[in-house]
């Protein structure tokens, strides 16, 4: 009789910390996926109002500053030669890529602006981030289309 109840006991005890131990991963799994979501927002807001705020610059004539902006993108490489740079990164032609896009924007993960060139080869979604002063590929991501 003492070992059936110690059995139960174990078996329940075994149970509860099974049960704990799904739910803290889950919490987990939740937690981390909420944060990179609210990361991801956050980072679109701030590009976001980042790109109106120099809208805003551009379009009142009485700054000064577009004039010194203008100068330093005289330092930068153009989209073209961006792409030449990934596509010799992949050792493809141009002609092989559907859905190029191209875009000179900011990203709060580099602190300034960089190139996104994006588009599908193969069977494959391509994203490459470039340093528009440099040429230097920052990031590349790959996955399945």
């Amino acid at each position: 009789m003492e070992k059936d109840k110690r059995k139960n006991v174990i078996i329940i005890l075994l149970g509860i910390i099974i049960v704990l131990l799904v739910v803290g991963l889950s919490i987990i799994f939740i937690k981390d996926k909420f944060l990179e979501d609210t990361y991801e927002k956050l980072e679109d807001r701030y590009e976001y109002l980042f790109e109106n705020s120099l809208n805003n610059k551009e379009n009142n004539p009485d700054n000064n500053s577009s004039n010194n902006d203008n100068s330093s993108s005289n330092n930068t490489i153009s989209k073209d030669e961006a792409l030449d740079i990934v596509l010799k990164d992949l050792n493809i032609k141009k002609s092989n890529l559907r859905d190029l896009d191209i875009e000179l924007e900011y990203k709060v993960r580099y602190g300034k602006n960089v190139y996104e060139i994006s588009f599908d080869y193969d069977y494959f979604e391509y994203e490459y981030y470039l340093d528009p002063e440099s040429g230097k590929i920052l990031d590349t991501f790959k996955s399945l289309s």
